[in-house]
């Protein structure tokens, strides 16, 4: 039975499966498709065509409205492109209620904040000085310049000769720092007037040679003292407004297309939405309008701003790249230009290096390479004398420490005379002009990019925020223009049909 029941079922199956292969009802199922589609087709046309009437009718009954979408997606997409701008610098210090802060990180004992708070914005730049600042000079001391190399063009003998004129100042006020006044005063009034000539001369000359070694023993060791990757960050966190301009100074152009592009690119996704607007009688219409607006005038500028990377050759020879790297040149000398005028500063480099008076900081750093040049001058000096320092070895670090303290203690009030030929023999416009200008397109985005990569989506998002608030005000205008409209022109009917039915009477 069971085999019987299998056979049957067999057979069935393949009956059926002949049948569905039969030509006859291939033709019927592909007929019926046909007209299936047809049926579908004529619907579409139909409810095109309704669509259609429709939105011609709206659009010519509401002119006015109909001309005013684009013109305010226009408005729409300057106006949130504008606020992106500004919410990248601006304000400089936290605007709120400043309970609590999110920090990301720290780099060199500086904070790196979110510039959004619980309840209030800090410019993205400002809140995040501290990771922007390092990542720009960072580029700076990896790709375009060498500190120790740069140093190393100083003249030690010329730096001595202008120290030599502030050192009769500072061996006086030094001199009083271990001896009583009046032991300094009898010393000059009374021993140095009868010194010969020749001693004189070896004094000035011992004088002059423990300067200038001292400024060779700094070009060796300069990155025991100075790290100029913290003296910008920290100096970047401490006038965070300067990083705003070096920013703004970079990218003045790329800014500026930012914000006015937004005209012409909110004009044109202003278009299609008159078309969505006269078919879709609902708020929404106008709000999705505002929110693609809003997020897509700031994404497509951003995008033009630093993409593509490298040029792109089109039909006819045309070209496309980025508006940013298209000015390499240009933007190298405007950047070059800032850091030689504002931070890479014979004047800030001492300040930094004299400033800190922690054990560890960077005056502690310059004290201690001091005390070390001030043990082996006092130990070749004994040397020469045919004195063994090394059976004082307490004697000679108290004396090089006191010394070296008592110098930097001075330091201070005379260094002043070294700006003018530090800063015209370092070359550092020039060195960094030249970098930049060699730079890859990929290594050269590093200089602005990373201000609109940080937050870029929180940037992005408050535009299709501002955008939806626009589209949303401008239904509730349209609303009351409308029922202006309906109010002056019932009120107008109103008093056609009683001036008629005077007539009659």
């Amino acid at each position: 039975t069971t085999e019987t029941g299998a056979a049957a079922t067999s057979a069935g199956s393949t009956s059926g499966g002949s049948f569905l292969r039969h030509p006859a009802f291939k033709c019927l199922f592909f007929f019926g498709v046909v007209k299936a589609i047809h049926r579908q087709r004529e619907f579409l046309k139909a409810k095109a065509a309704e669509l259609t009437r429709r939105g011609v009718k709206k659009i010519r009954s509401k002119r006015v409205e109909a001309i005013c979408i684009p013109l305010v997606a226009a408005f729409v997409g300057w106006l949130t492109n504008w606020i992106a701008v500004q919410m990248l610098f601006y304000p400089v210090e936290f605007v709120g209620l400043n309970f609590k802060r999110f920090v990301v990180g720290s780099i060199y004992g500086c904070d790196v904040l979110q510039p959004m708070g619980l309840l209030g914005w800090q410019g993205v730049v400002p809140a995040k000085a501290a990771k922007m600042g390092f990542v720009m000079v960072n580029m700076v001391t990896t790709k375009l310049i060498d500190v120790k190399e740069t140093f190393g063009l100083l003249d030690p003998g010329k730096v001595a000769t202008l120290l030599s004129i502030e050192v009769p100042e500072m061996a006086r006020n030094v001199g009083r720092a271990f001896f009583p006044d009046w032991a300094v005063s009898l010393g000059e009034g009374a021993m140095l007037p009868k010194m010969t000539l020749d001693v004189r001369r070896a004094l000035l000359d011992f004088q002059h040679e423990y300067l200038a070694g001292f400024v060779r023993y700094m070009q060796e060791h300069i990155n025991r003292v100075l790290d100029v990757d913290q003296f910008i960050t920290q100096y970047y966190v401490a006038h965070k407004s300067l990083l705003n301009q070096c920013f703004q100074l970079c990218g003045e152009k790329e800014l500026q297309f930012l914000v006015r592009s937004g005209i012409f690119f909110g004009f044109l996704l202003g278009l299609p939405q008159i078309l969505v607007w006269a078919v879709v009688d609902n708020i929404w219409s106008l709000v999705v309008g505002g929110i693609v607006v809003g997020y897509a005038t700031n994404w497509i500028a951003l995008k033009l701003i630093f993409e593509p990377v490298v040029p792109v050759k089109l039909w006819g020879g045309l070209e496309i790249q980025g508006i940013f790297l298209k000015r390499q040149q240009e933007v190298s000398t405007a950047f070059a230009a800032f850091y030689r005028e504002n931070l890479i500063k014979s004047k800030l480099i001492w300040e930094h290096l004299l400033s800190s008076e922690a054990e560890g900081g960077v005056r502690g750093k310059l004290a201690a390479l001091l005390k070390d040049y001030n043990t082996e001058v006092i130990t070749d000096t004994a040397a020469a004398m045919s004195i063994r320092a090394d059976l004082v070895p307490e004697a000679v670090e108290s004396a090089a420490a006191a010394g070296a303290d008592a110098v930097l203690a001075e330091l201070p009030k005379h260094v002043h005379v070294l700006h003018p030929y530090i800063d015209g023999t370092l070359g550092v416009q020039k060195a960094l002009e030249k970098g930049l200008k060699s730079l890859s397109p990929q290594e050269f985005e590093g200089v602005l990019h990373p201000v609109f990569q940080e937050e870029e989506l929180i940037l992005i998002l408050a535009g299709a925020f501002l955008g939806a608030i626009a589209g949303a005000l401008q239904h509730v205008a349209s609303e009351v223009i409308r029922a202006r409209a309906k109010k002056k022109n019932d009120a107008a009917a109103a008093a056609a049909a009683k001036s008629q039915g005077d007539s009659k009477s």
